[in-house]
Parts: C-alpha cells; sequence; structure tokens
C-alpha cells in the first residue's frame, strides 16, 4: 500500500529519517523495505499482512507509527456531525448475512467537476487516477481511513429501492468502467428493478454510475462479509483496492465516522445539501471488547520480565485501552480492544503486540536452558536426506525442476485421470490451476516439450507432493520423486537407478510387474518395471506409451521413472560407514550364460551374488538372442586371490545357477 509521508504527517509526528523509520516498522511486523520519492515527497510501500487491515489506510499507519515511536496520533475528527434518517428516499432491504452494517446517506444538488490540485496529487501519489471530485472524494476516504464507499446517481436508481442478495449464478454486469461480466453464483450484489446496480466490494455499475450531469447522490459505506468477497475476487479473477480491504474485514465501527469525513468533503468540494439523515443499519452493537492478560503468561510467553506500567503503557500506545488489577506479581491486565482491531482475541494477541512493541532486538541474549530434545517431532522432515538424493541425481546428469501443485483438467484427462476423483479447489486462480496434482508426470512431460526444440537428450526430474484421494476423509499426501529421460534407452535409466540406490545403501531388485500391478495409462505395457525392495513396491520404471507422448506433441523415445520419498527413507542405511579402497586388486571375468525363458536377469545376479561373499560385483554387459554376458568381479580384501580360488568360486556360481534356475554357460 503507497503511503505518503506528507499525507501521514496530518496525524502523526514524523522526525525519523526514512531508513530509521523504516527499519523500526519493520522490526515491529509492519515490513518496509521500498519507498520511492515524489517530488518532495517520500511514499512508503509497506507489505501489509493478512491479519492487518487496519494498516490499510494513512490512518492506520499513523497509528502504528505513532506507537512504534511512541508520539502521539493527531485524531482527526469530522466536523461534520449527522443525525438518524426520518424517511430516507431510497428504500433499503439489506442482508445482515451478507452485509453485517450499512450506512448511508443522500445529498442533493451537487455539482460534479475536477477534484482540487492537492487532492489530486495525493492520489495519485498512491497509484489511484483523477476522475472527478465525487470519485475522487470516495477513494480519498477509503485510502485515508480504511473503510470503502461507493456514491450512485440517485436519479438513475429504478424504483427509488435497492435489494441486497446473493447472485444465483450467471447474471450479466456492466462495471462503472465499461467491462461486461457473467456473475458467480454466491456473489453480493444490489439490484433495483430488474437489473445488478453494484457488484459489492469489487465494482460498481454502470448504470448507476455518476456523471458529469450528476446532480443528486447516494454514499453508503458498507461492511461485507469478507469470505465471499473473497470468493467472487477469484472467481472473477478481479480485485481492488476495496475488495483488499473487506478481503481482510472493514472495520465495523469506523462506518459513521469515515462516511461523515465523505459528506464534509462533499460539501466542500461539490456542493449540495444532506437530505433527511444518516441511515445506518447494523447486526450488532459492533462495540470494543474486553481480553484479559496476566502478568505471570506475559513473562512465560515472552521470556523476560517487563514490568507492568511498561507493558500498559505500550497496550495504550496501540488505543488498547488497559486497566491493571490485582497485587504486585498476579496483575491482570483487563484490555479494552476496538473495532478496527480484530486480530486480538486472546491473551497470547495481547502479549505478541508488547513484545513486538518492546523490541525483540531489546530481549537480553541468552543460551536456551532446559534437556535437549532427542526424539523426533512428529512432523520431521531429513531436508539432508532430500539433499543426498538431489546431489546423486545431479551427478548423474538431471536437472531439477519445481512446478505448481495446481493442474488443469486438461492434463488429469491426458493422463487418463478422472477428474471428478481427482481433489479439486473451490476458488480455483483459474482454469489451468484447479486440481491437486495426483502425480508429478504431467508437469514433467510439459517441461520436456518445452524444451525438446532446444535439446536432443533432455534429463529431468521433481521433488514434490503429490495428492490423491477423491475426498479429504480419503485424502492422502505424500513425497514423489519422479524423472523423465529422452535419449537414453532403458538399461541406461536402470543403471542411474541402480546408482541412486547403491549410494542410499538400498538393496532393490528391478522385476517384472505383478500380476495385480494396474499400470498408469502412460506406461508402456510391456516396457514396464517395478522396484522392489524388501517385499515393497518403492517404484517403478517405464517407457512412457506413443499415445501420451502424442497427446503432449512429443515425437520421441522417453523413459519414466517415480520413486516413493518415504519408502527409499524407510529402506536407506543411514548409517555413515567408512568404506576403505581396496588394497589387493580384484580378477575380472565374463560369463556368457543361456538363460531360459521367463528366467529374470535379476534373479541371475542374485544368484551369482549368493554364490561367495568374495563376489563383489556383477553386471550384464551384452545381450544376444538368449546368450546373456555378466561380468563378474571377485575380491578378497584380505589377500590376493590366485586363480585356484577364483576358478573355485566361479564353479560354485555354475552349479548354483544350474541347480536353481536351469542356467547354463555358453559352448
Amino acid at each position: 500500500m503507497l503511503t505518503p509521508i506528507s499525507w501521514l504527517k496530518d496525524f502523526v509526528e514524523i522526525k525519523l529519517p526514512v531508513e530509521k523509520l523504516a527499519e523500526e516498522l519493520s522490526a515491529a511486523g509492519l515490513t518496509v523495505e521500498k519507498w520511492l520519492k515524489v517530488d518532495t515527497d517520500i511514499v512508503l510501500d509497506p507489505e501489509i499482512t493478512p491479519n492487518r487491515p487496519d494498516w490499510l489506510s494513512v490512518y492506520g499507519m499513523a497509528r502504528e507509527i505513532a506507537a512504534v515511536t511512541n508520539t502521539k496520533i493527531k485524531s482527526k475528527e469530522s466536523r461534520m456531525k449527522t443525525k438518524a434518517a426520518k424517511n430516507f428516499e431510497i428504500k433499503i432491504k439489506n442482508d445482515f448475512e451478507l452485509c453485517p452494517r450499512y450506512t448511508a446517506i443522500i445529498i442533493k444538488g451537487v455539482t460534479v467537476k475536477q477534484s482540487p490540485d492537492w487532492m489530486k496529487e495525493r492520489l495519485k501519489k498512491v497509484g489511484l487516477r483523477p476522475i472527478s471530485n465525487l470519485v475522487d472524494i470516495t477513494n480519498y476516504v477509503m485510502w485515508e481511513l480504511g473503510n470503502p464507499l461507493h456514491v450512485f446517481d440517485l436519479d438513475k436508481i429504478r424504483g427509488k429501492q435497492m435489494v441486497m442478495e446473493e447472485a444465483k449464478g450467471g447474471e450479466d454486469f456492466r462495471s462503472l468502467d465499461g467491462i461486461n461480466y457473467k456473475l458467480p453464483k454466491g456473489a453480493i450484489i444490489f439490484k433495483d428493478v430488474g437489473r445488478v446496480i453494484d457488484l459489492c466490494g469489487l465494482k460498481g455499475g454502470e448504470n448507476t454510475a455518476v456523471s458529469s450531469e450528476t446532480k443528486n447522490i447516494l454514499i453508503h459505506i458498507p461492511v461485507y462479509d469478507s469470505v465471499r468477497i473473497r470468493k467472487t475476487s477469484q472467481a472473477l479473477g478481479l480485485r481492488s483496492d476495496a475488495s483488499a480491504i473487506f478481503e481482510r474485514g472493514a472495520d465495523p465501527g469506523n462506518t459513521v465516522r469515515a462516511l461523515e469525513r465523505a459528506v464534509e468533503l462533499v460539501l466542500e468540494l461539490a456542493g449540495g445539501k444532506i437530505e433527511d439523515g444518516l441511515v445506518d443499519e447494523k447486526k450488532g452493537p459492533f462495540e470494543p471488547w474486553t481480553v484479559e492478560m496476566r502478568q505471570s503468561a506475559l513473562g512465560k510467553v515472552l521470556g523476560i520480565e517487563i514490568e507492568p506500567e511498561k507493558a500498559a503503557d505500550i497496550l495504550d500506545r496501540l488505543e488498547l485501552t488497559t486497566k491493571i488489577e490485582g497485587d504486585k506479581g498476579n496483575e491482570v491486565y483487563r484490555v479494552t480492544v476496538p473495532t478496527f482491531r480484530n486480530d486480538l482475541h486472546i491473551e497470547e494477541d495481547l502479549i505478541e503486540e508488547v513484545g513486538r512493541i518492546y523490541g525483540y532486538d531489546n530481549f537480553p541474549k541468552i543460551l536456551p536452558t532446559g534437556p535437549l530434545p532427542i526424539q523426533k517431532v512428529a512432523y520431521f522432515h531429513d531436508d539432508d536426506f532430500d539433499l543426498q538424493i538431489k546431489q546423486i541425481l545431479k551427478g548423474e546428469g538431471y536437472s531439477e525442476i519445481y512446478t505448481y501443485s495446481l493442474v488443469s483438467e486438461e492434463q488429469l484427462v491426458k493422463l487418463g485421470f478422472n477428474p471428478e476423483k481427482v481433489l479439486r479447489v473451490d476458488n480455483p486462480l483459474s482454469r489451468e490451476y484447479e486440481y491437486l496434482r495426483p502425480h508429478l508426470i504431467g508437469n514433467l512431460l510439459e517441461a520436456l516439450k518445452a524444451n525438446s526444440a532446444l535439446f536432443s537428450q533432455i534429463k529431468l526430474y521433481e521433488f514434490g507432493k503429490i495428492y490423491q484421494g477423491e475426498n479429504l476423509d480419503k485424502f492422502s499426501e505424500r513425497y514423489q520423486i519422479a524423472g523423465i529421460v529422452s535419449g537414453e534407452d532403458f538399461y541406461q535409466v536402470k543403471g542411474e537407478l541402480q546408482i541412486l540406490l547403491e549410494n542410499l545403501d538400498i538393496t532393490a531388485e528391478f522385476l517384472p510387474p505383478e500380476e495385480n500391478f494396474n499400470p498408469n495409462p502412460w506406461l508402456h505395457p510391456s516396457r514396464t518395471a517395478v522396484i522392489m525392495a524388501g517385499r515393497e513396491r518403492i517404484g517403478a520404471l517405464a517407457e512412457v506409451h506413443p499415445q501420451l507422448l502424442a497427446k503432449f506433441g512429443l515425437k520421441m523415445h522417453v523413459m519414466e521413472w517415480t520413486l516413493s520419498r518415504d519408502l527409499l527413507e524407510k529402506y536407506a542405511d543411514h548409517s555413515r560407514k567408512y568404506r576403505p579402497i581396496p588394497k589387493y586388486p580384484p580378477i575380472i571375468e565374463d560369463l556368457s550364460l543361456i538363460l531360459p525363458d521367463k528366467v529374470l536377469v535379476g534373479e541371475v545376479v542374485t544368484v551369482i551374488k549368493n554364490s561367495s561373499k568374495l563376489v563383489a560385483g556383477v553386471e550384464q554387459i551384452d545381450v544376444h538372442e538368449n546368450s546373456h554376458t555378466f561380468r563378474i568381479t571377485y575380491l578378497d580384501p584380505e589377500k590376493n586371490l590366485t586363480d585356484k580360488e577364483a576358478a573355485e568360486i566361479r564353479s560354485k556360481v555354475l552349479r548354483n545357477l544350474k541347480e536353481k534356475l536351469k542356467v547354463s554357460p555358453k559352448g
């Protein structure tokens, strides 16, 4: 929110240089990292957190500056005092579920013209375009006091009535800036006779907008239901300064003051006369409430002792009226919270206020006390393990990508998922980001397509969450690692995964899918291997089905693999083991074997390894029809192996292969 220093000085004295002021505000939670110089003025650009709508105004910012710098706020009450209307010309039918408070007034005999230069300059500094005195006044008061308001041309309201209701969905609406909308179901709207005249909280209607011919106006300041405004804003992709305030929660106790300020400016800059008086309909009294804070809790939570008088002074500086009760050491603060601080409802909220204004930098620097935790918390996540996996994949030539967790319905349909059985967010930002992804493969294919014109070989992987389940009752969220490769065959990619698993000290096998394995439709049915560790399937490796590649506009051979991050962590050996470089040289020989049908290479490798503890390594290096050549490494860490000893091991290997798998040597 852009906030000129010159405007702030209407309400608070500022003596600090802008750098020091920004530092003090940021330390208290109102982050100010940017500001700009406009002519002789400085305009702050603070970051407003969602829980502090009171900062979305010049007066709210000034109030915070006064509290942080321990200066007095200059309360500028309007000179205009209004009375309740007796015979309001427009019949207002409000819905308190949609609008807990509605305040309005009618002024007749106004003159529409240009605003004075001082108002134009201030509006330009906060990023607004001056239009006319009436429109500019509504923007000016919203920016100054934090309550959005809107002005209607009274004579354009049909039937002298305004009815608030929820949109049924599909209604046509043309905004005052000439844009047509189809309204979403649940949007808050005002209607007169047979038409929508206001998309509440977002934009006014063109059909009741003020113009150069306007003579009579109705100004209103509503307080809308924040959730409905937020949903409508997201459904339409439409945001405004007013909706930013309504979404966070406009101050329900400030509507009369803000309206009186607007009336004061209208009478000054546009002339006219108040017709009858003020309409102020409200669901409740909207009075301040009381929250208690104990001195003992203050010290326990913050870890330091702050004198009761100091704590009470801090709360008073925040306009939180405080009364201290109880004996010394057992003081209880009875704090009256104004309506503009709807984020303060429990004791801890008040403790946080005291701590941030006192200044966390002023807390003494002490070492933590108590026993060190030795058990992992329930939500512990081992980032070091993730980094280890990423480093291995980086060494194998893979590039990591990061993509959104939300995907489109179009992508789900391409992948063969039924969108009705995938979790969908109720308020998507757009149709491109509507469903929680059930797999990483779709985004990887999109990334492959985006880079396919630039590189002949592409190796990408993503480490992220997937979400599965038709509803929240059957919902699961877990980490998955998935990779996609073009320009390499099955055995090359398998070798890369074996290196990854070996570096994690995971003993795994690549096996054909079991009978009950239900492959995803993007996997080639006859070119798929499951990766097993223990008795659990920890992942899969497969060629991507050409039909799916065609849907993504890809004309190439593509391999895909997935691994469960949780199962990798389960089976990995996390103890650091030192493995010295062998002192004695190995004996390496190649064996060509004839494999019967249905005998798996993995089974052969397992039998060879289990034949002797001196078999240090086995890998398949060549295949011709049913003849497979394996390279076997023999190694004794204690001494040099002789040819005779190697021959004995070879004989045992061949004997075990013959007995267990009916495998015989070639020739």
